[in-house]
């Protein structure tokens, strides 16, 4: 009789274990099944988000150049050249940049002429010198586009004028 009362205490050892291994063999289904349907589907990046991504995206448009009048500023008073005079083009890709250009070009101009006012004779004499001002120029435009604009970049300046006396 002894038998009887441990075969029902075996049992439900047994029918627990039955018990959890189907719950991990469920479970263990069900995760492939998720991550097999993920990966059959392309990693949850819908063709309707990737075409969101591409609307923000500025397109590039044919180049745009922008001319300023030209800059005439006294140099220093212990600077041998008493004036520089400056005509530059901008550059950018985007039509909303040129627009932007436009809109804010007494602020780009006034920001300009500061810069110019500042610049030594003997430094910018040489090509180096130029190309230096040249980063100036452009960094100084940037700045304006990206905190009065919508974002987007002009790629470069070019002196189409540039003389001293």
């Amino acid at each position: 009789m002894a038998k009887k009362k441990e075969e029902p205490a075996e049992e439900a050892k047994g029918g627990n274990k039955k018990l959890i291994i189907i719950i991990v063999a469920v479970l263990l289904l069900i995760g492939i099944s998720v991550g097999v349907t993920i990966m059959l589907l392309g990693g949850g990046d819908s063709p309707a988000t990737a075409e969101v991504i591409e609307e923000v995206k500025p397109q590039k448009d044919d180049p745009t150049y922008i001319e300023l009048k030209p800059f005439t500023v006294n140099l220093g008073p212990e600077d041998p050249v008493g004036f520089l005079q400056v005509q530059i083009n901008i550059l950018t890709y985007f039509s909303e940049v040129a627009k932007e250009l436009e809109t804010h070009k007494p602020l780009i101009r006034n920001n300009l002429t500061l810069l110019f006012a500042e610049q030594n004779s003997a430094d910018i004499r040489s090509p180096e010198g130029k190309q230096q001002l040249q980063m100036k120029v452009k960094d100084s435009i940037q700045q304006v586009i990206d905190k009065y604009g919508n974002g987007g970049e002009i790629d470069n300046i070019f002196f189409t004028n540039f003389v001293m006396q």
